[in-house]
């Protein structure tokens, strides 16, 4: 399943490729755009968004790889079903290139071990609420970090304030005071700018993929459906 996430982000997101390898990554870019449409569910294709996505480096794209495989593994289902299908599809690309001609292929090879239409479309549909519910997961515990990380720190603000505005009458005893409080909240201001600015990016890039994910296996079912 390697390089998946992107494959599945197809037109919608923007990779940061390396210094030297801008035309290439644009090219590929574009490849990968034309192998993997997104259709929506009534079979107009999606629009590649254009101000809405952040742009996510290799780092984070091969994390969110990491994540979602890691899911799939552990909520693998019995049988074959659709994950054994995605991975095969996956696996017979270099192979196959025509994307009918490998799903025809997989289907028939997996059938032999029970496989039906009927179970590919329903686990398709379970690993769908497999990744819902994964993602209200990490939105609950993204909140619960940004007021961890936060809340603590503009309650710091705050108090750091207050104690300016009552010291200031007394600003010739506590000159030096103030000066550390002044520098103390400056730190935090940045602090918390900087986490904002993290959990914003890692949430950002989460809903990217996780929409990524989605809409490939809604693309997925419909070429099922039209294929089979």
């Amino acid at each position: 399943m390697s390089n998946f996430l992107k494959k599945a982000m197809g037109l919608f997101v923007e990779f940061e490729p390396d210094d030297n390898n801008n035309a290439r990554a644009a090219e590929q870019h574009h490849a990968l755009s034309q192998k993997f449409p997104l259709s929506n569910p009534s079979g107009n294709s999606y629009q590649p968004v254009q101000s809405g996505p952040p742009n996510l480096s290799e780092a984070e794209l091969d994390k969110f790889e990491q994540h979602f495989s890691a899911l799939f593994e552990k909520s693998n289902l019995p049988g074959p079903d659709y994950y054994e299908f995605w991975k095969m599809m996956e696996t017979l690309e270099a192979h196959v290139k025509d994307e009918n001609a490998r799903m025809a292929a997989v289907y028939a090879t997996l059938s032999i071990q029970g496989l039906t239409k009927n179970r590919l479309i329903e686990s398709a549909a379970q690993y769908k609420q497999i990744i819902e519910q994964d993602k209200a997961e990490f939105e609950k515990a993204a909140s619960s970090k940004a007021a961890t990380e936060v809340d603590g720190r503009n309650q710091q603000l705050e108090d750091l304030s207050k104690k300016m505005a009552d010291n200031a009458a007394l600003i010739q005893q506590l000159t030096k005071e103030i000066a550390e409080a002044q520098t103390l909240t400056e730190q935090l201001k940045g602090q918390i700018a900087e986490q904002e600015a993290k959990i914003h990016a890692n949430t950002q890039g989460y809903q990217v993929a996780c929409e990524a994910m989605l809409r490939k296996i809604n693309t997925d079912i419909q070429k099922i459906n039209t294929s089979l």
